[in-house]
């Protein structure tokens, strides 16, 4: 667990060291929350936040980035529960 709360904090500590609101920024964050997912589950959506904060910073436009994002969280879930159901 020790491990897991490291690589969460480092990447946050990352995000600091980013250009504010930058998809820098969101994607360490992301990546903090999806790891600290491990011990905590809820932080799962934290991730999901990030990302779709990410990808808007990454094109400028905070409706074309949900989009996108969103979008592409989806597709991934839905091959998910279908290897799943394999």
């Amino acid at each position: 667990m020790a491990a897991i709360r490291k690589a969460s904090l480092d990447s946050h500590a990352a995000a600091r060291g980013a250009l504010e609101d930058s998809a820098a920024c969101y994607a360490a964050r992301s990546a903090g929350q999806a790891v600290a997912a491990a011990h905590v589950p809820t932080h799962s959506v934290g991730a999901a936040v990030y990302a779709i904060k990410a990808a808007a910073a990454h094109l400028g436009n905070i409706e074309a980035g949900l989009v996108e994002e969103r979008g592409w969280q989806r597709q991934r879930l839905a091959e998910y529960a279908k290897q799943s159901r394999m």
